[in-house]
């Protein structure tokens, strides 16, 4: 499946073990990466408004549990890499800017989704 978004197309599969021929990422996978983009970024853009060493990169784990055979998550943590000599008196703002991201809010706040399905 290929979704098109402005200029862009991303690519999405399931697993073979699916019925996917697994070319890319599940659509969930996307979701995880999308989160993790979002954290890193806003985390990013705080430093470099403030003139402070840029993080170094983000790691991700993602906690799921099996509910009914599907595999849900329960718990996303966030590790922001941040350069050696960055400022302690710092790390509580790069903290703030990073749960301030875009998708974690809409995620912990959703909005109503609506499926329609037509013909023609």
């Amino acid at each position: 499946i290929e979704v098109e978004i402005g200029e862009w197309t991303i690519r999405t599969d399931q697993s073979v073990a699916k019925g996917g021929t697994g070319i890319g990422p599940n659509p969930g996978s996307y979701l995880y990466a999308s989160v993790a983009a979002c954290t890193a970024s806003t985390a990013y853009g705080y430093c470099h408004s403030q003139g402070l060493p840029l993080p170094t990169g983000m790691s991700v784990h993602v906690e799921e549990e099996d509910i009914e055979g599907r595999q849900k998550p329960f718990k996303m943590t966030f590790k922001s890499h941040l350069p050696a000599d960055f400022p302690e008196n710092r790390l509580a703002a790069v903290h703030k800017a990073a749960d301030a991201c875009w998708v974690k809010q809409r995620w912990l706040n959703p909005p109503d989704f609506e499926t329609l399905v037509v013909k023609g």
